[in-house]
């Protein structure tokens, strides 16, 4: 995507040429920039811009600067932007400075005229004075110091050894010499009436020893007249600073003897913070529709107000949204969850450090990958609380608005108990309506919020776009891609394929037309045998890749036409090579129905939405299991699933007669008791395959057929199957 200005990150700078004053600081330079001209002593001034990080000190520091420079030339002071992290010791600190005002006396002479009233002869002279008192401080190198009086500033003195080695300066004239240049170039300065305004920004953030030497250069080696000096700074941690780098129990009190007069800068008000961020907030992304418009601003008032304390900290977020959402914005994502998400980030990053663990736990359980007790339960709710700080859920809104973000989380409003239930159970309806719309809820969408990249486990559009190209063309092309799909693993035991069933169901079925629905149909009855095998589910599985269409089918056939309907159900189970998922999905319907078991179920979890359907699908189903095989039986999976079926769907002597032909002979008995073993579930042995008498019974005599076996352990060509058998058959006889 092409980036335009509205998404350009703009970076934590200060104001610059072209920049809008957003909260009005430039009325508030203009006095200042008036102040330093009119009103400031011509023997010079150390004013303090204080303000908390992030408050904007640089951006009204520019601003002030913009000021000076719009003063008429009589007036107008020369602006110096000293910028003292960029030199190293404090030697060069002060050879920068002189240079620095050198050069711009130079400037000044050079601009000399009626126009400025300043006089060229005046102005060298300041110029030559203040070089020659650079050279003679050069020359003193190391032998110059300061003197520190009470509170730790003083004035230069002169170290009393090597005086020989500092560059030829005689003796104790070098002092005396020093003293006067200095003098000449106090008086010069004072002749010349034209005014220096040096800003410093930044002072806070040098190291401790680095902020004394600013300090006593601007009040002892370069406290000059007409030279005002303008610091910013957090005077809170100006005066932690000094305390560590001077030794002195109270910074404040050091910094007030520097310091001459301190100009606060103006705290925007809360509203103008979220009405800035509200307005560039349009330039970047617009809601969908109305209900995403007012989640917005609920968003902005309720976590704005919490996040953007200071101009920094709107700069800040827009910044983030920039960052983040043009790859959302083609995805349709949801602007308003990205901007309470970075909101929180920027203002409270351990929280949304635990909003990004909670997302990916809950997306996990929704997939059912995952399990958390309530141990965990309780600790993660401890864990949140503590992220956002003391107070911070006592507000009843707050809390209601912070929960609506996520999936499971449900505030708890009485006085006992943690703030919120998390890890609730989410609805079906709940989670694909947080699907569809790609929320923050969704399990799907959640990391495109945090990372730009969708989960690990996650469909991405190509893959939609390959099933959909697939339907459009037909059955067999659609089972290849599901088939394709379900080599693929997502998450846990989870393939492609159950999370596409999932993700069709939940609200895609919608897009499809009756052709496309027709060959999903198909398709699931070609392919969903040869999905088992390359990925077999236990009987105990309670949300199989079966289990999941079962509901897809009936959604599926609602939306044909009733004719259309009786057809594809007849197409389904008369010509789907997946006989043993069709088996599945008929026996479900048999017991769904009440045509066999103690009642029926609700109409509302029928597969088959009519009787006349579940008489067409037993009619076919019937003459297929009577067409097959025992070996056909077999091969498919949970053969005895197929058999049970065949007798529950009204054919009782079907299966017997197909399995007693088939056990006359001692090897068939034995293959067909092998068909018929089932597997048991045991807290401490886990899951074991038995032969139990309810499994045989149905089919064959069960005496005769256990004594039969116990004959054949006697015979060695099959006693080892034989064994095998019995040990089965004594296995279930125990479970």
């Amino acid at each position: 995507m092409e980036l335009t200005e509205n998404y350009a990150v703009r970076g934590d700078r200060a104001l610059g040429a072209g920049d809008e004053d957003k909260l009005g600081f430039r009325e508030v330079a203009k006095r200042i920039a008036t102040s330093l001209v009119d009103r400031a002593s011509e023997d010079g001034l150390v004013v303090g811009l204080e303000g908390a990080w992030g408050s904007g000190k640089s951006s009204l520091l520019f601003l002030v600067g913009d000021e000076l420079s719009k003063l008429p030339l009589a007036t107008r002071p020369t602006v110096i932007h000293f910028r003292p992290w960029l030199i190293g010791n404090r030697d060069a600190l002060i050879t920068s400075l002189f240079t620095e005002l050198s050069n711009q006396l130079d400037q000044v002479a050079l601009a000399a005229g009626d126009a400025t009233r300043i006089s060229i002869t005046k102005a060298k002279k300041a110029g030559k004075a203040l070089r020659s008192f650079m050279s003679a401080l050069s020359k003193a190198g190391e032998m110059v110091e300061v003197a520190g009086d009470v509170a730790g500033i003083g004035a230069v003195k002169y170290a009393g050894k090597g005086l020989k080695a500092a560059g030829g300066m005689a003796g104790t004239n070098a002092p005396p010499q020093l003293a006067d240049l200095k003098d000449q170039l106090v008086t010069s300065l004072r002749e010349l009436g034209h005014r220096f305004v040096v800003t410093i920004d930044d002072v806070d953030r040098l190291e401790p020893g680095e902020i004394m030497e600013i300090l006593r250069l601007v009040r002892s080696v370069v406290d000059l007249p007409n030279v005002i000096y303008v610091l910013c700074y957090d005077s809170e941690v100006l005066a932690h600073s000094i305390q560590a780098a001077a030794s002195v129990q109270n910074g404040r009190a050091f910094l007030e003897k520097i310091i001459q007069l301190t100009v606060m800068v103006p705290k925007p008000e809360a509203f103008q913070l979220r009405q800035w961020f509200a307005e560039a907030l349009r330039q970047i992304g617009v809601a969908k529709d109305e209900d995403e418009r007012e989640r917005l601003r609920e968003v902005i008032d309720h976590e704005g107000g919490r996040q953007l304390r200071t101009p920094r900290s709107v700069v800040r977020a827009l910044d983030s949204i920039r960052f983040f959402w043009p790859p959302l914005r083609e995805i349709s994502a949801d602007l308003a969850d990205l901007v309470w998400l970075h909101l929180i980030k920027d203002g409270n990053p351990a929280l949304y450090r635990w909003i990004e663990e909670y997302c990916g736990t809950a997306a996990a359980l929704s997939l059912g990958t995952a399990r958390v007790d309530e141990a965990e339960k309780s600790q993660q709710s401890a864990a949140v609380e503590a992220a956002a700080g003391e107070h911070v859920f006592d507000n009843d809104l707050y809390r209601h608005s912070f929960s609506a973000q996520l999936a499971g989380v449900t505030p708890n409003f009485s006085k006992s108990g943690p703030v919120f239930q998390l890890f609730e159970r989410v609805d079906d309806r709940t989670r694909d309506e947080a699907i569809q719309s790609r929320r923050l809820a969704s399990p799907d969408h959640y990391r495109l919020y945090f990372a730009m990249a969708t989960p690990s486990h996650a469909l991405r559009q190509s893959d939609f776009n390959a099933l959909w190209d697939a339907l459009a063309t037909g059955p067999d092309q659609t089972a290849t891609v599901l088939l394709s799909f379900q080599r693929q693993d997502v998450a846990g035991t989870l393939t492609k394929t159950d999370l596409m069933i999932e993700r069709i169901k939940g609200g895609a079925y919608e897009l499809l037309n009756a052709k496309q629905c027709r060959n999903l149909l198909m398709a699931l009855a070609n392919s969903m045998d040869e999905a088992y095998r390359l990925r077999p589910f236990d009987g105990f599985a309670f949300s199989s890749l079966w289990d999941r269409t079962l509901p897809l089918v009936g959604l599926l056939l609602a939306r044909l036409k009733p004719a259309q309907r009786s057809i594809a159900t007849r197409d389904m189970f008369a010509k789907g090579a997946a006989i043993g998922w069709l088996t599945f999905v008929f026996r479900h319907e048999i017991f769904a129905h009440g045509r066999f078991g103690d009642r029926s179920r609700h109409e509302g979890e029928w597969v088959l939405a009519s009787e006349l359907q579940l008489d067409d699908a037993i009619r076919i189903t019937l003459s297929r299991y009577n067409a097959m095989t025992l070996k056909d039986i077999q091969q498919c999976p949970r053969p005895l699933s197929l058999l049970f079926a065949w007798q529950q769907a009204g054919d009782e002597e079907g299966p017997r007669r197909l399995l007693g032909a088939h056990s006359k002979s001692d090897e068939g008995l034995l293959q067909t008791l092998e068909g018929l073993t089932s597997q048991i579930n045991s807290s401490d042995r886990g899951i074991f395959t038995v032969l139990s008498r309810q499994n045989i019974e149905p089919f064959l005599d069960y005496e005769d057929a256990t004594r039969r076996v116990k004959a054949l352990t006697k015979k060695a060509k099959l006693k080892e199957a034989a064994t095998k058998i019995m040990t089965l058959i004594a296995e279930g006889k125990r479970y």
